[in-house]
C-alpha cells in the first residue's frame, strides 16, 4: 500500500486514503489540488494498480509491486505553455465567432428551420442569419463565446474551436415569472411560445445543462427532452439523465414530454396539435393551438420549484 501511495504522489496525485477495492477513485492531484483531475484503482490483492491524471496523461499508466513503475517526473512547465496555447487557440476562435455574428443579418420573416417546427418569430430576437443558415449566439455572462448555426435541413455546428461550455442563449421577456432551462432552440422557442410568462434558458446540448449559470431564486423549471428511442436502442436515456443532474443541481423540478413519438417539448406541441387537428374537427386550428399550449404551460408549471436562494447554478 505504501509503495502504490509512493507511485500515486510521484505521479502527481494526492490519493487521501488509498481504498484497495478494485474500483476508480478520483482524487486531488498536484497541479489542481481543489479540483478531482485524478484517478486511481487498486485491485484487492494489491498486486497491481492503476492511475491517470486527465490533464497530463492521455492514458493511465500501470503499477506492480515487483516492477520499477516509478512514472517519469510530470513537466508541469510544459503542461503551462500547453494550456496557454490552448487558451489562445479557444480566444482566437472566439474572436473569430463574434466577427462573423456581428457580420450577419438579422433574422427577418422567420426560417425554414423554425417553420418545421411549428415555430414563429417569437423569441427569435437575437437570432441572425447567412445565407440558408440560421445563427444563434452563444452567451456567457452576455459576452459571445461561440455561435451556433442550423441549415435548413436541421444540421447543427458550433464555430470550431470556440468553447461552448456554460454557454447559452435565453429567450427573454418583459415580467416573466419562471426560468425554464431545455437543451435546444427549438425546444426553447416552443416553451417560450406555449407559457406566456416564461423567460428560458437554452443549452444548447444536454451535457452542458449543468454548467449554465442560472439564477436559484423564484419559480424554475427544466424541460427535459425525453429520449426513448434511444432509451429503447442503448438501454440510457441521455436527455432525461441529463434533465435530472441539473434539476437536482438546481434543487428544482423537471418536466418530461410523454406519449408521443419525438423527445422534446416542440415534438410535444406539433405532435399533439395535428393528431388534435384530425379528432376533434369541430375545433378550430387556434383552439387547438391554444389548448396544446394550455398543457404545456401546465407541465411546466406544475413541476417548477420556488427557490429562495440568491446564487447562480
Amino acid at each position: 500500500m505504501n509503495d502504490f501511495a509512493s507511485f500515486l504522489r510521484g505521479a502527481g496525485l494526492i490519493p487521501g486514503d488509498i481504498l484497495q477495492d478494485g474500483k476508480w477513485r478520483r482524487c486531488a492531484t498536484e497541479d489542481h489540488p481543489k479540483k478531482r483531475n485524478g484517478s486511481y484503482k487498486l485491485a484487492p490483492d494489491g498486486l497491481v494498480g492503476w492511475c491517470q491524471d486527465f490533464a497530463t496523461m492521455s492514458e493511465p499508466i500501470t503499477w506492480r509491486p515487483d516492477h520499477n513503475s516509478t512514472p517519469s517526473p510530470i513537466d508541469f512547465a510544459a503542461i503551462a505553455r500547453r494550456r496557454a496555447e490552448e487558451r489562445r487557440i479557444e480566444v482566437r476562435a472566439t474572436q473569430a465567432a463574434s466577427r462573423y455574428y456581428l457580420d450577419c443579418k438579422p433574422l427577418i420573416g422567420g426560417h425554414p428551420y423554425l417553420e418545421q417546427h411549428g415555430l414563429k418569430m417569437d423569441g427569435c430576437f437575437g437570432l441572425k442569419s447567412d445565407g440558408g443558415w440560421l445563427v444563434i449566439p452563444v452567451l456567457k455572462d452576455r459576452f459571445l463565446m461561440s455561435v451556433q448555426r442550423i441549415n435548413q435541413g436541421g444540421e447543427k455546428l458550433f464555430w470550431p474551436g470556440a468553447p461552448v461550455k456554460a454557454g447559452s442563449y435565453t429567450i427573454d421577456r418583459r415580467g416573466a415569472q419562471v426560468l425554464v432551462l431545455c437543451e435546444g432552440l427549438a425546444t426553447g422557442l416552443a416553451i417560450f411560445a406555449a407559457v406566456p410568462t416564461a423567460r428560458v434558458v437554452v443549452a444548447f446540448n444536454s451535457g452542458n445543462m449543468a454548467h449554465v449559470a442560472i439564477p436559484r431564486h423564484g419559480l424554475v423549471c427544466v424541460a427535459a427532452d425525453n429520449d426513448s428511442a434511444t432509451e429503447a436502442r442503448i438501454g440510457r436515456n441521455p436527455g432525461l439523465k441529463a434533465a435530472q443532474e441539473a434539476a437536482d443541481a438546481l434543487g428544482c423540478g423537471i418536466a418530461v414530454p410523454t406519449g408521443i413519438q419525438g423527445s422534446d417539448w416542440a415534438d410535444y406541441r406539433n405532435e399533439r396539435i395535428s393528431a388534435m387537428l384530425i379528432d376533434r374537427l369541430k375545433m378550430q386550428e387556434s383552439e387547438i393551438r391554444r389548448a396544446i399550449d394550455g398543457e404545456i404551460s401546465a407541465a411546466i408549471m406544475r413541476n417548477a420549484t420556488f427557490l429562495r436562494g440568491m446564487a447562480a447554478a
